[in-house]
């Protein structure tokens, strides 16, 4: 095939598609998408061979926006230290509840109105809440509900409440306390 045609069937798919711009961005920016969950700080949920695979995971936005997460999902926040890096946490903590921060000392905590409170899996190797506190229910982005790649390993992400030692919740969560 010769450039000029190759750059007409180019063009011609181009003019196609555009109407369709539109939809395939509000899909991504309110919807969902797929994202790589690169670092540590979830193993081994994600990640279990870094450095030397990236897990593959479904995001869902629509969720997050509606604030429908609970204690135990896994959700990506934009990082209240650095606004242009996004995080993948656990909710340990709803707005209203009392947790004890993780460490030697056990302080315990209570979470703002609007707030969550956010940790990694891996407690060795994660920047989350116990660092910078309870983070603004806004900055949180979306919730991971698959595990896309590796192949092997895909899987719905699964709710792991946090332990009742650790989380003291509000009386108005009756979800929790049975």
């Amino acid at each position: 095939m010769a450039m000029a045609e190759l750059a007409a069937h180019l063009l011609e798919y181009a003019r196609r598609s555009a109407p369709w711009m539109p939809v395939i961005l509000c899909g991504t920016d309110y919807l969902g998408t797929l994202s790589i969950v690169s670092g540590r700080s979830m193993q081994p949920t994600f990640n279990p061979s870094w450095p030397q695979s990236r897990d593959v995971v479904l995001l869902d936005k629509w969720s997050a926006r509606r604030r429908q997460y609970q204690r135990g999902d896994v959700v990506v926040i934009q990082s209240p230290c650095a606004p242009r890096e996004l995080m993948t946490k656990r909710v340990l903590g709803l707005s209203g509840d009392w947790v004890y921060k993780r460490g030697s000392n056990r302080e315990l905590l209570h979470i703002p109105a609007g707030h969550v409170w956010v940790e990694g899996d891996n407690a060795e190797n994660s920047n989350d809440s116990n660092s910078f506190g309870a983070v603004p229910a806004a900055l949180v982005q979306a919730q991971v509900r698959f595990k896309v790649w590796p192949l092997s390993e895909a899987s719905y992400v699964e709710r792991r409440v946090p332990p009742r030692e650790r989380v003291i919740c509000t009386g108005d969560d009756m979800r929790y306390r049975q």
